[in-house]
């Protein structure tokens, strides 16, 4: 009996033995397929973050070709508008000096004043004063100077307008 209790504990040693080796293996390959999984996952996440990241590199550098356009046509609208308000002074000064000058004398209509003590319905007109047939005053050189000059402050608010509607338009364009 002694033998035969040894030869079932040899069997029953063997047996668990066996079943060690089973499921030793069995956890290995499990093990190998979970980490085989995992890497699938982990390279299908690294492409998508790579596509993700030429995706986000493509679009900043179409923002940045857009800033650059916007900046500069902004820079050409300025440009603009710095060249026209040089030559609106330019042309003030031109406008002043002449006037200071007397080479470019400013009037305005004026209607005909009645005789002295008489009746102004019954009066005949004066003649006319000047080449197109109708009498004019002429302006003191201070009015004329500040009409040159608030005419000149209009023209600059004009060119100012002008670039700002560009500007809009600019805004608005580039896409």
């Amino acid at each position: 009996m002694n033998s035969q209790r040894g030869g079932i504990l040899l069997y029953a040693i063997l047996a668990i033995v066996i079943l060690g080796m089973v499921s030793s293996i069995g956890y290995g390959i499990y093990n190998a397929g979970r980490k085989a999984e995992r890497a699938e996952w982990e390279a299908r996440e690294a492409k998508i973050n790579a596509d993700m990241a030429i995706k986000i590199e493509a679009a900043n550098q179409e923002v940045r070709a857009e800033e650059q356009a916007k900046a500069k046509r902004l820079v050409e609208i300025s440009g603009t508008l710095q060249n026209k308000l040089k030559e609106k002074d330019h042309a003030l000064e031109i406008a002043l000096n002449s006037v200071r000058s007397g080479a470019l004398r400013l009037s305005i209509p004026v209607a005909a004043c009645a005789p002295a003590g008489g009746d102004p319905e019954s009066s005949a007109a004066a003649g006319p004063g000047g080449r197109d047939g109708r009498a004019r005053a002429e302006l003191p050189q201070e009015v004329a100077d500040a009409l040159l000059r608030i005419g000149s402050e209009a023209d600059g608010i004009v060119h100012q307008l002008t670039a700002c509607q560009a500007v809009v338009r600019a805004d608005r364009a580039v896409k």
